[in-house]
C-alpha cells in the first residue's frame, strides 16, 4: 500500500465507522512507554492478554484483541500490529475501535509514541488518528499541541491527526472547538478545520450547525461545501424542515447546493414526496439541480415512471440531461425497453444523448447483442455515433471480436467510424500489429485515417519508435500525413527537438506541426519558442505561430509577452 494516505479519504473512513466509534481523545502527556496505569488497564494478566493478541486467531481468522481490563501498553501495541498484519475488514476495525474506546484518554500519548515508532504498516495512520481522537475526549488542546509538533509524523499524518482531534472535540464541545479553529491563520487549513467542526456538530444537531455556519465570517474559500454535511444529515431525519431552511438561504451557489443535497437525500427515502416538493421551488438553477438529483435517483427504482415525468419537462438542457440519465439506468436492467423508449422520443440533442447512454450501458453488459443491434440500424448520423460508442466498448473487452464485427459493417463511413477507435486502442499495446492491419485491410483515405490514429497514439507512448517508422515509410504522402502527429507528441517533452524535426515536412503538414510545437514550447521556454517562430518567413504560418505563442505566454507572464512583441515590432 502506498505510503501516503489521503487525509480526506481516511477522515471519511473514520466517520463511516459508526458501529465502532473510531474516535479518540487526548491524554495528558506522560513519560515512559511501559505498562499503562494499573488502575485503568491493569497489568495482572498482561502476558496472557499479549499472547492472545499476538498469537491466536478464532475460526473466522480474526485474532482476539486483549481484554480491555487487563491490557498493558505492550499488549495494546501487539494488538495494533496484529490488526495491521491482517487483511483490512470491518470486523478488524471494529475490534480495534472497541479497544481504543476502552483506553483512558490520559494514557493515550505513550501509545501514540510507540505506534508512530513502528515501521510503516497498512492502516497505521488510521489507528494513530483514532488514538488522537480518543485523547481529545480528555484534553483536546494538549492533543493538538502534540499533533502539530513537526517531529510527530509527516505533514499528511499531522493533518489527519488534527482533523481527528477537532472532530472529537467538536462532538463534545463545538463552541470551544470553533473558538480554537478561528484563532488559526486564515487559509485552507483553517477552512478544513472549520468544516470538520460544522460537520461534527451536524451529526447531532444540524440546526445548530447551520446557525454556527451562518455566524462565521464570510471570508474563506469553498464555504458552500460546509452545507453538504448539514443538509445531508438533516434531510435524512427531517426532510421537510431541511428543505425549508435550504430554500430560505440567500440566492447563490450555497442555496443551490443545499437544495440539491436535500433533494438527493430525500429522493433516496421518498422520491415522490421529494419530486412534489421540487415542483414548488421557483424557477432557477437550484430547482433544476434538485429535479435532476431526484429524477436520477428515482430512475434507479422506477425508470418507467420517471420516463413519463421526463416527457412533461420543458425542452432544454434539464430535460436532455434527465433523459440521458433515465436511459442509462434503465438500460442496465432492460436495454431493449430503454431503446424502445428513446426511439419514440422527438429528434433532439436529448434523444441522441439518451440513445448513446443506452447503447453504452448495453455494450458494457452485453457487447455482442448491442453490436448486432447497431449494425442493423438505418444508416445515418445516429448509427455512426452508435457505432463509435459500441466500437470503444468492444475493443476494451475483446479486440479480435471488435475487429471482426467492424469488418462486417458496410464499407464507407460506418466501418471507418468503427475501426478508428478500435485501431487507436490496439496501437496502445501493439502499434506494429495495428499498422499491419491497416495496410492489409484498407486503402486510400481509409488507410490514411487509420495510420493517423495509430501514429497519434504511438507518438504519445514511444515517440522515437514512431518517428523511426514514419521516416522510413516509402510513400511520401503517407509520411507527410503521420509525421505531424508524432512530432506533436515529441514536443510534449522536447519541443526543441520537435522543432528540428519539422525540417522534414513541408506545406500544410509543417505548418500544423509548428503550431502545435510553439504552443507547448511557450509553456516551458517562451523566449526560445519566440526565437524559433521568428525564424519562419513572413506569411500565414508565421502569423499563426506568433498568435499562439503570445496567447500562451500571456497566461503566465503578460508583461514579458508584451515586451517581446514590442521588441519584435521595433
Amino acid at each position: 500500500m502506498k505510503r501516503s494516505i489521503s487525509v480526506v479519504a481516511i477522515a471519511a473512513f473514520l466517520l463511516g465507522l459508526a458501529l465502532g466509534r473510531f474516535t479518540v481523545s487526548e491524554r495528558s502527556a506522560q513519560g515512559g512507554t511501559g505498562a499503562l496505569s494499573r488502575d485503568s488497564l491493569g497489568a495482572a494478566n498482561a502476558k496472557s492478554s499479549l499472547t492472545t493478541a499476538a498469537g491466536t486467531s478464532n475460526d473466522n481468522q480474526h485474532a482476539h484483541l486483549p481484554d480491555a481490563d487487563f491490557a498493558t501498553a505492550d499488549a495494546i501495541i501487539a494488538a495494533f500490529r496484529n490488526a495491521m498484519a491482517r487483511p483490512s475488514d470491518r470486523h478488524s476495525h471494529l475490534e480495534v475501535s472497541k479497544l481504543i474506546d476502552s483506553i483512558d484518554p490520559k494514557d493515550v500519548r505513550p501509545l501514540i509514541e510507540r505506534l508512530q515508532a513502528l515501521p510503516h504498516e497498512r492502516d497505521k495512520a488510521v489507528y494513530v488518528a483514532a488514538l488522537y481522537a480518543r485523547w481529545a475526549e480528555g484534553d483536546p488542546q494538549a492533543a493538538l499541541a502534540y499533533a502539530q509538533d513537526p517531529a510527530n509524523g509527516t505533514v499528511s499524518d499531522r493533518k489527519l491527526a488534527v482533523s481527528s482531534i477537532i472532530r472529537s472535540w467538536a462532538s463534545n464541545d463545538a463552541t470551544a472547538a470553533q473558538a480554537w479553529v478561528m484563532q488559526m491563520p486564515p487559509g485552507q487549513d483553517r477552512d478544513r478545520a472549520m468544516q470538520t467542526v460544522v460537520s461534527s456538530l451536524a451529526e447531532t444537531d444540524p440546526q445548530a450547525a447551520l446557525t454556527m455556519l451562518q455566524s462565521l465570517p464570510s471570508t474563506g474559500t469553498g464555504r458552500q461545501n460546509y452545507y453538504w454535511p448539514i443538509f445531508s444529515r438533516w434531510a435524512s431525519t427531517d426532510p421537510l424542515t431541511a428543505a425549508a431552511h435550504a430554500a430560505a438561504l440567500p440566492p447563490g451557489s450555497a442555496h443551490d447546493n443545499a437544495l440539491q443535497v436535500v433533494a438527493s437525500t430525500w429522493a433516496n427515502q421518498d422520491p415522490e414526496a421529494a419530486f412534489n416538493w421540487s415542483n414548488t421551488l421557483p424557477q432557477g438553477q437550484g430547482r433544476n439541480n434538485a429535479l435532476q438529483s431526484i429524477l436520477s435517483s428515482w430512475a434507479n427504482k422506477d425508470p418507467e415512471r420517471v420516463s413519463t415525468i421526463t416527457s412533461t419537462l420543458p425542452a432544454g438542457p434539464l430535460r436532455d440531461q434527465v433523459t440521458a440519465n433515465v436511459a442509462r439506468q434503465w438500460a442496465q436492467n432492460d436495454p431493449r425497453a430503454a431503446l424502445a423508449w428513446t426511439q419514440e422520443l422527438p429528434a433532439s440533442e436529448g434523444q441522441r444523448r439518451a440513445l448513446q447512454s443506452v447503447l453504452t450501458s448495453w455494450a458494457q453488459n452485453d457487447p455482442t447483442a448491442a453490436a448486432d443491434y447497431v449494425a442493423a440500424m438505418p444508416a445515418g448520423g445516429t448509427q455512426e455515433d452508435a457505432v463509435r460508442s459500441i466500437a470503444q466498448q468492444l475493443a476494451g473487452a475483446n479486440l479480435q471480436i471488435a475487429l471482426s464485427w467492424a469488418q462486417k459493417l458496410p464499407e464507407g463511413a460506418t466501418r471507418q467510424n468503427a475501426l478508428n477507435p478500435i485501431v487507436a486502442q490496439w496501437s496502445e499495446s501493439d502499434p506494429q500489429g495495428a499498422i499491419e492491419f491497416a495496410f492489409r485491410n484498407s486503402t486510400g483515405d481509409a488507410r490514411a485515417n487509420l495510420l493517423q490514429q495509430i501514429s497519434r497514439q504511438w507518438g504519445q507512448n514511444d515517440p522515437q519508435a514512431a518517428l523511426t517508422w514514419a521516416q522510413n515509410l516509402p510513400d511520401s504522402a503517407t509520411r507527410t500525413a503521420v509525421l505531424p502527429n508524432i512530432i506533436s507528441a515529441v514536443a510534449e517533452n522536447d519541443p526543441a527537438r520537435a522543432a528540428q524535426m519539422t525540417s522534414s515536412l513541408s506545406g500544410e503538414a509543417r505548418s500544423a506541426a509548428a503550431v502545435s510545437i510553439v504552443s507547448q514550447w511557450a509553456a516551458s521556454d517562451p523566449n526560445a519558442a519566440g526565437t524559433w517562430a521568428a525564424s519562419f518567413p513572413e506569411g500565414n504560418t508565421r502569423d499563426q505561430l506568433f498568435e499562439n505563442l503570445i496567447n500562451r505566454w500571456a497566461r503566465n507572464d503578460p508583461t514579458a509577452a508584451a515586451n517581446w512583441l514590442g521588441n519584435l515590432s521595433a
